[in-house]
């Protein structure tokens, strides 16, 4: 297991919780380009980018629910994406350590001003990063009421 403080490396994979609702049983990708977009209102609005989690820092994928009430975890999946594919995006991956869960990092190109500005630009690569995520070997856990495929 890495450390947060170990350098981010292209090889690693980014962790993300994704609601049941941005699960889609009936079309491509699996995964709504949506879930990806960053929090704008309410909660926790990304102000620094959307959030992932470096798997390499990790036990096990589930230590992201933690963040999330118990009687509310059911209804999130899991899902990965390559630092591979976001850096070819042209994006960074900046460590912002959380004392709830180890390795959480911030994509801060993809925050809640820029994207308010300019949502249009964002669809490509919400859509490539739903892609990549929407692969059965980046499924790491679908929500209970969301049949696998």
């Amino acid at each position: 297991m890495k450390s947060e403080s170990d350098p981010i490396t292209d090889d690693e994979w980014l962790l993300r919780r994704v609601h049941y609702e941005r699960f889609r049983t009936d079309t491509i990708p699996l995964i709504s380009p949506n879930a990806f977009e960053p929090r704008l209102k309410g909660r926790d609005v990304d102000k620094d980018g959307i959030s992932f989690y470096r798997q390499a820092c990790l036990a096990s994928p589930e230590e992201i629910l933690a963040t999330v009430p118990e009687e509310k975890r059911h209804e999130f999946g899991i899902v990965r994406v390559s630092v591979a594919l976001i850096r070819s995006l042209g994006f960074a991956v900046e460590s912002r350590p959380d004392s709830r869960v180890r390795g959480h990092v911030t994509i801060p190109e993809m925050n809640a001003s820029d994207y308010a500005k300019d949502k249009a630009q964002f669809i490509p690569i919400k859509l490539r990063l739903a892609e990549e995520a929407s692969k059965e070997t980046n499924i790491l856990r679908y929500p209970q009421n969301v049949p696998r495929t």
